[in-house]
């Protein structure tokens, strides 16, 4: 895996559990297109967000519904400008307190050592029920 790119994830994913969004900006590009697929109308932050402050935004609301215990890799696939990853993780959701345990997979993309879109497939089924009072 080339160290560039796998540098630049470990700074992305330690920026999202830290919540220092100084340092997502630090490996996000200016026009980053962030895209979580699911419903919009059931998924709070499902949908594509265009820009920084968008995706700022997107992590925002994320980070208000849920905690994240883990995420763990599982596989990573590398090219010489894309990442896709596949997670284990263990989320509550902070309204109503339910777990869940499931795989998702991340997809992103680079230019000029920065992140320019990153994509979620989750189980949205699953954050749909758990979302749900």
């Amino acid at each position: 895996m080339s160290a560039a790119i796998e540098a630049v994830l470990d700074r992305w994913y330690a920026a999202l559990r830290s919540g220092d969004m100084a340092a997502f900006r630090g490996v996000a590009a200016p026009d980053i297109v962030v895209r979580w697929n699911g419903p919009p109308d059931l998924i709070p932050w499902a949908g594509e967000h265009h820009g920084l402050e968008a995706a700022l935004a997107f992590f925002g609301k994320v980070g208000a519904a849920l905690e994240i215990l883990s995420v763990a890799p599982v596989e990573r696939l590398l090219t010489a400008d894309r990442a896709l990853l596949v997670l284990a993780g263990h989320w509550r959701v902070r309204a109503t307190g339910q777990e869940l345990h499931l795989r998702a997979a991340n997809l992103f993309s680079f230019r000029d050592g920065l992140v320019v879109a990153y994509e979620v497939f989750p189980d949205s089924a699953a954050f749909v029920g758990a979302l749900r009072p």
